[in-house]
């Protein structure tokens, strides 16, 4: 399948783009993402739909907001859909194939004192992340503690990052301890959507955490 390119690799980078208007501004313009392979070779990116409804919905409701994005190849052709629904205090993120079949989501469990995440396929929940409020590591735990893979915020730069709103973040996909399975692609591509409701909800511009 077109997603199946970008699930095969052992690892993924997502970078969030630099957007101007957002530097200078405080403008929140729609998301869009590099999605390279280990090596730094972009093999795919997400866009954010586009829309004046949807630009005032990003000024007003920032973090909270709807948002409906496309994950495309190179080749422009569409792998994957996300959706994630306006939320007050815990977000879900769910993921589609081109063709609008479900394949899993993301559900966020608010905590004082910690950054959790429910993954599902399906409906059947595949691994946990519980991580220090502070943390940049997002582990992937199974129902046995072993872990899966993982999700981890590098800053590009601080001084950079001090004037931008840009951060990449690196998704190990293949199995990170001896005790662990492999990730099947409908849970990579789960892991792909926890990516970004991770940016969004603790390391965008307008998040009260990032």
């Amino acid at each position: 399948s077109r997603g199946a390119a970008l699930l095969t690799q052992s690892a993924l980078v997502v970078g969030r783009e630099l957007e101007m208007m957002n530097v200078f501004l405080g403008y929140e313009q729609a998301n869009r993402y590099k999605i390279m392979d280990p090596q730094g070779n972009h093999i795919g990116y997400i866009a954010e739909e586009e829309g004046f409804g949807k630009s005032i919905s990003r000024q007003l409701l920032r973090t909270h907001r709807k948002m409906n994005a496309t994950i495309l190849n190179t080749q422009g052709e569409v792998a994957f859909k996300i959706v994630r629904p306006y939320s007050l205090v815990n977000s879900r993120i769910f993921i589609y194939t081109a063709d609008d079949e479900l394949v899993g989501e993301v559900q966020q469990r608010w905590n004082l004192v910690r950054r959790k995440y429910d993954l599902f396929v399906g409906t059947n929940q595949f691994a946990s992340i519980d991580t220090p409020f502070l943390g940049w590591d997002f582990n992937l735990q199974d129902e046995h503690g072993g872990t899966l893979g993982n999700v981890s915020r590098n800053f590009v730069g601080f001084a950079r990052e001090i004037f931008t709103d840009t951060g990449e973040y690196v998704l190990r996909m293949d199995a990170v301890d001896g005790n662990s399975r492999g990730m099947t692609l409908d849970e990579r591509a789960v892991t792909l959507a926890c990516a970004v409701s991770i940016d969004f909800d603790y390391f965008s511009r307008h998040s009260s955490h990032g």
